[in-house]
C-alpha cells in the first residue's frame, strides 16, 4: 500500500524543516536542550552487510554552533498505523545512527492518531528485559490545538504541523486562519521553505473552511498569491468582485500546480499545460493541487 498523504506530508515537513524538532521536544515533551546548538538533517539510511538498507523517516542532529560537533541525534519516525515490524527495525535505525555520529541518539515517533501514540509508546525488549528501548512519542495530545499569531510567526513549522493534525476538527478555524496568515507573511518576505508549508496547510483544510477564511482575509490560499492573486483580484474588480475572486483563485491554483510539479523535478508536457490552462473546475483544480505533491510522474496527475 502506498504511503498516505499525511505520512508523506509529515515526513516532508520534518525532513525539510529540522528546526521543528527542538521546538517539539521542548514544548511537547518538556525536554531541556543545551544552548548554542543548531538543528540539521542527519543520515537517514543505515547500511548493513548482506542486508537491505534500513531507512528512517528522518534524522535530526543537534550540533554545536561553534565547531559543528554532534551533541545529540534524534531518529524520527512518522507512524500512521500499527506495524509490528517496527519493533525490529527501529532498534537498527537507532544503533546505526548512533554508531555513525558517535553521540547519544533517541527515537522519536510522531503520529496524528492517539491510538497509534499508545501503541508506539510500548517499550521494546531487546534482550531478557535488561536492554529496553523506550521511544519518545508525540501524538495529537502533545501538538497544540490553538496558537496565537505571534506564536505562529515564531514557529510556522509548528503551526503547519498543528493544522495537519487538528485542521479538520471542530473549532479549528482560528488555528487554520492564524497558520495561513503566518505562512503568507513568510511568502511575502521570500522566506525559504514557505511554499511547502502553504502546500501542507492548504491540503489539510477542507475546501469550505478554506474558502471562508479566504473571504475573511481577502486572499487566495495557493502558491504565489501575493503576485498572481492580487493582480487577478484587481483585474476582477473591474469586471465584478466575485467573478474576479473566482478567476484569481483558479489562476493561482493552476500556477500552484505547475510550481509544485516543477519544484519536484516533474515537467508538464505541452498537452498537459493546455489542459491545465483550460480547466475551470474548482474541485478538480484543488484535487490536482493536492495530488501534485505525491505523484511520481506529471502525467499521472491527469490520468486519475
Amino acid at each position: 500500500m502506498p504511503p498516505s498523504f499525511i505520512h508523506q506530508g509529515l515526513t516532508k515537513l520534518v525532513t525539510e524543516h529540522p528546526e521543528l524538532w527542538p521546538v517539539l521536544l521542548q514544548r511537547s515533551l518538556d525536554i531541556a536542550l543545551p544552548e548554542g546548538l543548531q538543528a540539521s538533517q542527519g543520515p537517514e539510511t543505515v547500511r548493513q552487510l548482506r542486508a537491505s538498507d534500513h531507512t528512517a523517516d528522518g534524522t535530526v542532529v543537534l550540533q554545536r554552533i561553534r565547531d559543528g560537533t554532534p551533541e545529540e541525534a534524534f531518529v524520527n519516525e512518522i507512524q500512521c498505523g500499527e506495524d509490528d515490524d517496527k519493533w525490529w527495525t527501529w532498534p537498527i535505525h537507532l544503533a546505526g545512527v548512533r554508531a555513525r555520529l558517535r553521540c547519544p541518539t533517541t527515537l522519536v515517533v510522531l503520529t496524528p492518531c492517539s491510538r497509534i501514540a499508545r501503541w508506539a509508546s510500548r517499550p521494546i525488549d531487546i534482550g531478557r528485559g535488561r536492554m529496553t528501548l523506550r521511544p519518545l512519542v508525540i501524538g495529537p495530545k502533545q501538538i497544540p490545538r490553538t496558537m496565537d499569531l505571534e506564536d505562529a510567526r515564531r514557529h510556522p513549522e509548528l503551526a503547519t504541523l498543528a493544522v495537519m493534525v487538528h485542521g479538520r476538527r471542530a473549532g479549528s478555524k482560528r488555528l487554520n486562519r492564524v497558520a495561513l496568515q503566518a505562512v503568507h507573511e513568510r511568502l511575502d518576505a521570500n522566506r525559504g521553505g514557505s511554499t511547502l508549508l502553504l502546500e501542507l496547510i492548504t491540503a489539510s483544510i477542507d475546501a469550505k473552511t478554506r474558502r471562508e477564511i479566504e473571504d475573511v482575509m481577502e486572499i487566495g490560499t495557493n502558491i504565489s498569491f501575493t503576485r498572481i492573486g492580487r493582480r487577478k483580484f484587481a483585474e476582477g474588480h473591474a469586471r465584478g468582485r466575485e467573478e474576479g475572486r473566482e478567476e484569481g483563485r483558479r489562476e493561482a491554483c493552476r500556477r500552484a500546480i505547475a510550481l509544485v510539479l516543477q519544484s519536484r523535478g516533474l515537467n508538464l508536457a505541452p498537452a498537459h499545460r493546455r489542459r491545465l490552462a483550460r480547466c475551470d473546475d474548482d474541485q478538480r483544480l484543488e484535487s490536482w493541487l493536492c495530488q501534485a505533491a505525491t505523484v511520481e510522474r506529471a502525467r499521472e496527475l491527469f490520468a486519475r
